[in-house]
């Protein structure tokens, strides 16, 4: 559904960035599910270092440090509370949670839950920027959430079914 609606705007390179997050996600959920530790919050926050210089490398590539002191000084009190947000409430309770979450269920339990995350996505931008919810996107989302239901209901039916016959 996205692939038939993109314009000119998208760029192989931005597809490529958007596969190598998904798969940074994935081998992400398997670190923390492999790791065994039970404190998630401090395996977030350790894990978070290792963010630092690979985006600061591209920072420094993208903007020059120049563009980064401006930016950084021009700063006003939203930018600031959107930065907190993100790295409180998105990365230290989110991933503490979803780490949680991973090391005492099953991962094809918790997974699927992540499906739910451009659902939310498109229902926020519409709700809170106005931005336009196309037929498209209404059925991108319904496709998404039939494909979860399936996936969560499916061995019940397959349980049902066999002790029907």
């Amino acid at each position: 559904m996205i692939l038939a609606h993109t314009d000119a705007t998208t760029t192989p390179l931005g597809l490529a960035l958007v596969l190598a997050a998904a798969l940074s996600w994935g081998i992400g959920n398997h670190v923390a599910k492999v790791s065994g530790t039970r404190d998630m919050l401090g395996f977030v926050v350790w894990a978070s270092l290792f963010s630092i210089p690979p985006l600061l490398i591209g920072a420094l590539i993208a903007d020059g440090p120049e563009r980064i002191a401006a930016s950084v000084s021009a700063a006003g009190w939203q930018t600031w509370a959107a930065v907190l947000w993100q790295s409180v409430g998105n990365t230290l309770f989110g991933y503490s949670a979803w780490g949680w979450l991973l090391s005492r269920h099953p991962a094809s339990t918790v997974s699927p839950l992540s499906m739910l995350v451009p659902v939310f996505g498109m229902t926020a931008s519409a709700l809170l920027l106005a931005e336009p919810l196309q037929d498209w996107k209404l059925l991108a989302g319904a496709l998404v959430m039939g494909g979860l239901a399936l996936n969560l209901l499916w061995p019940q039916l397959r349980r049902l079914r066999g002790t029907a016959a």
